[in-house]
């Protein structure tokens, strides 16, 4: 798949988080081709995270932006 930004690298248990909350609140981003997400990092820190939605469970997590 071919996204329009570089991948922000996260760590793997954060990324396997913010993708489980993504998928779990699915509905609310399925028809945006950017959105962002509101949460908790790994360190317990409020961020928001946007990402490229290219389906379910198909994200290109771009930028991570602490609150």
């Amino acid at each position: 798949m071919d996204f329009l930004f570089s991948t922000f690298t996260l760590p793997a248990a954060e990324y396997a988080k913010i993708c489980s909350e993504i998928n779990t609140n699915y509905s609310k981003y399925k028809d945006m081709s950017f959105a962002v997400h509101a949460s908790y990092g790994i360190d317990n820190q409020a961020y928001w995270y946007y990402f490229e939605n290219h389906g379910y469970d198909n994200y290109n997590i771009y930028m991570r932006i602490e609150m």
